[in-house]
């Protein structure tokens, strides 16, 4: 029996915490969580956490218990909301962990949920997205915390060449090199330093040099990509000659941007894989599509540039021939052209 002398009592009303003491609640959840009815245990701590009387366990006790409720989830159905609330209240209350054991159980479940999630979704790409992000919190959590991440590591090496195998197959088996290019893309967010996946990369942005890249999605979840997003401006180079000092080629543009803007060759900028970067020369055959009206219907028509410019109009698109120098060294990586909008365009060339 835990006894409580009067100013002891005083002073836990003060803070709204019992730190030697578990009330019913409380022991409960551990009888639950030493039970493996993880969500019982889950229930019961949240009641204790909402009455304020907890012990000095509590914590470590809480975050195992919603750990071990989303691995339990996560093993019989990896799409599970559940899963998602559960991570959420583990990091949440993460900094109020005291056992380095709580930690490495941290780490290894939230491995097990990430990995679950990777394996069981066959490329469902939300949840690959979502198991990923566990698996980095993990290595994250460890390395903070400083304890071991091997299981983690492992993990997520194993997941990775999960996706980089379905991806290959996928963009082996598309119908175009598009497809086969936004596959890949997909397996690029959470494996960029996959070396089989930058070989095929390279290959297909090779043969889409001179194809709009207008994918039309939205990316699920937090990494950078270099997926192309179609609201914006669509690149292409129909021509497209890259020599040890200089590029040269004729650029198409695609405006998706929804409003009719003027297009300014000499506002692409080619970057290296250094992060160099190099400003491009409008060499002349300009020109911009446009709808006429002929005979009562509109007819689409080639309009040539005014000077440097040509009229970009919505949906439609320009042509233009244009030329970078640069030192040699220089490895050229995409073309970016950007607004004074910020409205935004991106063209990887790949190499041969």
């Amino acid at each position: 029996m835990c006894k409580k002398t009067v100013s002891f009592l005083v002073l836990a009303g003060l803070l709204g915490v019992f730190t030697g003491c578990k009330g019913k609640n409380e022991s409960n959840g551990d009888t639950f969580l030493k039970e493996g009815k993880y969500r019982n245990a889950v229930n019961s701590y949240t009641n204790a956490l909402k009455k304020g009387k907890v012990s000095n366990d509590f914590y470590d006790n809480f975050v195992v218990a919603y750990t071990s409720a989303a691995k339990q989830a996560a093993k019989k159905n990896p799409t599970d909301e559940y899963i998602r609330g559960c991570v959420e209240q583990v990091h949440k209350n993460l900094s109020n962990v005291k056992k380095a054991a709580t930690l490495d159980s941290v780490v290894l479940g939230l491995s097990e949920i990430g990995a679950a999630q990777v394996k069981g979704n066959g490329f469902d790409y939300e949840f690959v997205l979502q198991g990923f992000r566990h698996l980095d919190s993990a290595l994250s959590i460890a390395k903070r915390g400083n304890v071991n991440a091997g299981g983690a590591k492992a993990a997520r090496s194993e997941s990775e060449k999960i996706i980089v195998a379905q991806a290959l197959e996928s963009a082996g088996g598309a119908e175009n090199e598009v497809a086969a290019e936004y596959t890949l893309l997909e397996a690029e967010v959470v494996a960029p330093n996959n070396e089989e996946l930058k070989k095929a990369l390279n290959s297909i942005r090779v043969k889409n040099r001179g194809t709009w890249l207008i994918f039309a999605e939205d990316i699920i979840g937090q990494r950078a990509s270099r997926m192309v997003d179609k609201y914006g401006y669509v690149l292409a180079f129909p021509i497209l000659n890259i020599g040890a000092t200089d590029v040269a080629g004729e650029v198409s543009v695609w405006n998706s941007t929804g409003n009719n803007v003027a297009f300014e060759p000499s506002k692409l900028r080619m970057v290296s894989k250094s992060g160099e970067e190099a400003f491009a020369k409008y060499v002349g055959g300009g020109h911009c599509t446009i709808d006429k009206v002929v005979n009562g219907l509109f007819k689409p028509t080639n309009q040539p540039f005014k000077g440097s410019e040509g009229e970009l109009r919505s949906e439609k698109t320009c042509n233009a021939k244009v030329s970078f120098s640069f030192a040699k060294g220089f490895e050229p990586d995409y073309v970016e052209y950007k607004d004074k909008d910020n409205n935004i365009g991106r063209k990887y060339f790949g190499h041969r």
